[in-house]
């Protein structure tokens, strides 16, 4: 059983964007603090947790079902880039949205995709009518 003095001393993890990391320093810097310890230290106790309120996330959860192979090559990549599974996955499909990567449904070589715009649904088109 964990008592109090072994959580007080226990280190905490924390994936922050660069930006805020940065903000960190600084205030290292002009408060004359020892480590970065100190400024969360500060912050925290300082801050007026009664009175916030979390921003709202624009995220939803989805589940999604992968082939064996897909999921293996996926949680392998993520050990290797050092990232989420999630991260690679929201990549992938950004990248398949924005149409800078392809794929299909089947796992193996990648398809090109071909971009279309409205002209070419309209030449299309056409030739469906005659």
């Amino acid at each position: 059983m964990a008592t109090h003095r072994l959580l007080a001393s226990t280190p905490l993890t924390f994936e922050l964007p660069g930006s805020l990391v940065d903000q960190i320093h600084d205030c290292q810097a002009r408060l004359g603090l020892k480590s970065a310890s100190d400024v969360v230290r500060r912050a925290i106790s300082g801050f007026d947790f009664a009175g916030f309120q979390a921003p709202a996330r624009e995220q939803s959860q989805i589940s999604v079902r992968l082939a064996a192979d897909q999921k293996r090559a996926l949680v392998k990549a993520a050990r290797q880039k050092k990232v989420s599974a999630g991260e690679l996955l929201r990549a992938a499909v950004e990248a398949l949205s924005d149409g800078t990567a392809s794929g299909s449904l089947k796992t193996g070589p990648r398809v090109a995709v071909k971009k279309t715009g409205v002209a070419a649904a309209k030449k299309a088109a056409g030739r469906k009518l005659r």
